[in-house]
């Protein structure tokens, strides 16, 4: 079975976004819950003066990010269950919410055999 793992780094990013709890999980949130994506469980850490770091476990999928508003950037790295190209509209509508105008992505593909 073939799973998607996607590393990605976004550049000119929102600072606003990138760099408060509040504000960073209110963009996730809208992206997952557009993709009709279930949360299980959450964590968002908020640091001084500003910046973030969350990961979020759904029924499909597991995401993490880490924030530099400073830079306008942030580093997210996501496995999904699902294919590939859904994977990758997960992606697609991060770099939308985030507003980041360049981004790196790399796709990893998990083949998993059952024993």
């Amino acid at each position: 079975m073939l799973k998607s793992h996607i590393i990605m780094e976004f550049y000119k990013a929102d600072a606003l976004t990138l760099a408060t709890e509040l504000a960073l999980r209110g963009a996730i949130l809208a992206v997952l819950n557009r993709l009709d994506l279930k949360i299980k469980k959450d964590s968002f850490i908020q640091f001084e003066p500003e910046g973030v770091t969350a990961t979020i476990v759904g029924e499909n999928f597991h995401f993490s990010i880490h924030t530099w508003p400073e830079f306008c950037s942030c580093a997210i790295d996501l496995y999904s269950n699902e294919d590939k190209d859904f994977t990758r509209k997960i992606a697609e509508e991060l770099k939308i919410e985030l507003k980041a105008q360049e981004y790196d992505l790399k796709v990893l593909n998990r083949l998993f055999q059952a024993t």
